[in-house]
């Protein structure tokens, strides 16, 4: 299933939270509640502000923020709440007469997401503790990309458990045949997928989550 990349940008405008899909049914959208984003300034920085009204800079601006969202589907109804601060960024401004120039914004930072909607949804039949893996994913996304992407290797890890793939195999040429020796993902994958046309898929994975995993 393709991911429309604009849903899970972790930067959104104040009045335009990302309609994610619900974490509990397949056909839901997260709408905003009424009334349901609240942001404050910390009493620090209006301190700070109020003292040094003259060294203040637009993108000093802190702010925390909450927001509670609903699922619009009538009979589901879920409720996940998102927090996070706030970012100055630079953006064009459209101008009469069809000219432009930059300003700075205020946009929303989303720090974190509870319960975490599904970057993708996940069949039935995927063994439990393969889907355990990718819940996890789907909530480290939001505070920690890299630990994100770890857990989809630590998944593909799990699915060759679940499918019995061995972790040891038994040396039989070299100076160290008769040797037991332990597989790294790598080679179960090649064991698993021989002749396969998810091999490349599974390798994909575990790249993407080394790249995580030793934070390059």
């Amino acid at each position: 299933m393709p991911i429309h990349r604009q849903t899970w940008h972790r930067l959104a405008p104040k009045n335009s939270l990302p309609g994610l899909p619900c974490p509990h049914c397949a056909n839901g959208k997260m709408k905003l509640v009424k009334n349901g984003l609240v942001s404050m300034e910390p009493k620090h920085i209006s301190d700070w502000r109020a003292k040094n009204l003259d060294d203040w800079e637009f993108d000093f601006a802190t702010e925390r923020w909450s927001a509670s969202m609903r699922c619009d589907e009538t009979t589901c109804g879920e409720v996940i709440h998102m927090i996070g601060d706030i970012e100055v960024v630079e953006t064009d401004v459209d101008l009469p007469g069809g000219t432009s120039t930059w300003a700075y914004e205020e946009v929303l930072r989303i720090q974190a997401v509870f319960p975490a909607p599904p970057l993708f949804r996940i069949s039935d039949s995927v063994p439990k503790k393969v889907k355990e893996q990718l819940d996890l994913a789907f909530r480290m996304y939001w505070t920690d990309v890299s630990a994100c992407v770890a857990r989809l290797r630590t998944a593909v890890e799990r699915l060759l458990d679940d499918q019995g793939v061995p972790k040891e195999r038994l040396r039989t040429k070299g100076k160290n045949a008769g040797k037991i020796h332990r597989m790294d993902l790598h080679e179960r994958i090649d064991s698993f997928t021989s002749g396969s046309a998810h091999k490349d898929q599974l390798q994909g994975l575990r790249n993407i989550g080394n790249l995580g995993t030793h934070g390059t």
